[in-house]
């Protein structure tokens, strides 16, 4: 397993955990799932294409964004769990346009743990967080800037 490897699945940790915070917990295997498969058909497809990375970054920053500052479409999107099934295959970006020398199976697996621990810790810490947080949008918002930032620096 390659540095690049956990790189590229880094994201789908960063933006589990940003998503567990807001989604009901039966969505978190799917997607978690869906992670990895999409990371693993983006691995297979890989055409060394650097600048591409930018548009799944742009979007999870802008989604964190919009969550942050409280914009009445980030409101319709919570209320909505299907968009979040559009975030795997966007953040599997980063392994479409970075050929690598691991397995796609390998790059599947990983980012589905890594999602799979993203999911777990941010159940922990949001139970930890419940006590004193009136409002989990500003963290979870945090985690999709922190996310968009991550694939945008090292994707």
């Amino acid at each position: 397993m390659t540095l690049h490897l956990l790189w590229t699945s880094a994201d789908s940790l960063v933006a589990a955990f940003a998503l567990s915070v807001l989604v009901p917990w039966r969505h978190a295997l799917p997607l978690a799932l869906m992670f990895g498969l999409c990371d693993g058909l983006g691995s297979a497809l890989g055409v060394s294409l650097p600048f591409a990375g930018g548009l799944g970054a742009m979007l999870l920053m802008a989604s964190g964004a919009a969550l942050l500052v409280g914009l009445p479409i980030a409101q319709r999107l919570l209320t909505a769990p299907g968009w979040l099934y559009v975030l795997p295959p966007l953040l599997a970006i980063d392994n479409v346009v970075s050929r690598t020398s691991d397995l796609p199976a390998l790059a599947a697996l990983a980012s589905a743990i890594m999602a799979g621990l993203g999911f777990a810790s941010g159940a922990i810490v949001l139970n930890w967080w419940r006590a004193g947080l009136r409002d989990a949008r500003p963290p979870a918002a945090a985690c999709l800037i922190a996310a968009g930032s991550l694939l945008a620096w090292g994707g």
